[in-house]
């Protein structure tokens, strides 16, 4: 869970450290592992502006998922962030469940 945290860290940061970010590798991550980051994330927001867009293009496994759980957490991130362009993901879910 210590890298989930790590990078969780290195999103709700002022300044992004893009070089620090690109060198963790999450292709491998659990769903378990994907859910515990977006919790930390949740736990962090809102984050600095510009922050979750760029996290959502950085990782559209996670921004465009079709498992529940990371849909959920995801709606959460971009309600409490305020990230409009996102909120046709969030009626989808709703009508979805």
């Amino acid at each position: 869970m210590k890298p989930a945290e790590e990078l969780a860290e290195l999103w709700a940061a002022d300044g992004l450290n893009m070089e620090a970010i690109e060198a963790r590798d999450i292709t491998g991550w659990r769903t378990y592992q994907l859910v515990y980051f977006l919790d930390q994330i949740l736990q962090k927001s809102p984050l600095p502006e510009g922050n979750v867009e760029r996290l959502s293009k950085m990782y559209p496994k996670i921004s465009k998922a079709q498992n529940a759980e990371l849909r959920l957490r995801w709606c959460q991130i971009v309600l409490k962030n305020n990230l409009e362009a996102e909120y046709s993901k969030v009626k989808d879910f709703l009508h979805s469940q």
